[in-house]
């Protein structure tokens, strides 16, 4: 059996899974301050970082298998890099326009390169 190495897709996976032990941290920390252990308790700020954790965990499994299966196939790295950029500034902006009507246009920018990736998926099978 021949190895598979997807550069791209395991350096994305593994910068996401040291990140996530801060992002935790930050929940953890005001459960410690607020005394909360379980759910948000009314508290806003605990309930806004818990959904930004829970909106990365719901997006970025499935766009980690995206990437992994275009890149499998031969999209370029310069596409993919861009893709991943497009990603993670999807996901910043959620956390700065958490608050705003705009939070919207993150969604949109974090889902649109799966979405085309997955387009082009598609168009090769």
């Amino acid at each position: 059996m021949s190895e598979i190495y997807l550069p791209v897709t395991f350096t994305f996976i593994s910068v996401l899974a040291i990140l996530l032990i801060p992002l935790t941290g930050w929940i953890g920390i005001l459960r410690g301050k607020t005394g909360i252990l379980r759910g948000d308790g009314g508290d806003s700020v605990l309930f806004k970082r818990i959904r930004i954790h829970g909106n990365l965990m719901e997006n970025a499994p499935l766009f980690a298998m995206v990437l992994g299966a275009a890149e499998s196939v031969g999209l370029g790295q310069s596409l993919l890099w861009l893709a991943v950029l497009g990603f993670v500034l999807g996901r910043v902006l959620h956390f700065v326009l958490y608050d705003s009507k705009l939070r919207g246009v993150a969604m949109f920018i974090t889902l649109l390169p799966g979405f085309v990736m997955g387009g082009w998926l598609l168009t090769g099978i």
